[in-house]
């Protein structure tokens, strides 16, 4: 019976052991996030840069309007953009500017690109 009691104690001091260890980690996993976080709040803040990109709503007719095999030169101004700002100071030049005729929606490729992205 004492060796019952015995096992009994180091099962149940083993398990809160391990329980508290895990809530420590949980912890310290969460406060380095933050501090990470916050750091790279206070370094994009300190570039100048917003936390939040502007946008703005669409309407169903620009929706409709988009759907044809002409890209409108809005749209290849923010490709430029964003290639320009993707290769900075180094030379670039877009030759050709074509839709891509996906499977998935965009939303779809969205939801990839999120929950794929490395830590």
């Amino acid at each position: 019976m004492e060796n019952i009691n015995l096992a009994l104690t180091l099962l149940i001091a083993g398990f809160v052991i391990v329980f508290l260890v895990l809530v420590v980690l949980i912890i310290v996993i969460t406060l380095y996030g933050k501090i990470i976080q916050s750091a790279q709040k206070a370094a994009s803040k300190k570039h100048g840069e917003t936390d939040k990109p502007a946008i703005r709503s669409v309407t169903r007719e620009e929706i409709e309007e988009y759907d044809s095999d002409e890209i409108p030169e809005e749209i290849i101004a923010v490709i430029a953009a964003a290639v320009d700002s993707l290769y900075g100071s180094k030379p670039h030049k877009i030759k050709n500017v074509k839709r891509s005729r996906s499977v998935r929606s965009s939303w779809g490729n969205a939801g990839i690109a999120e929950n794929t992205r490395p830590f």
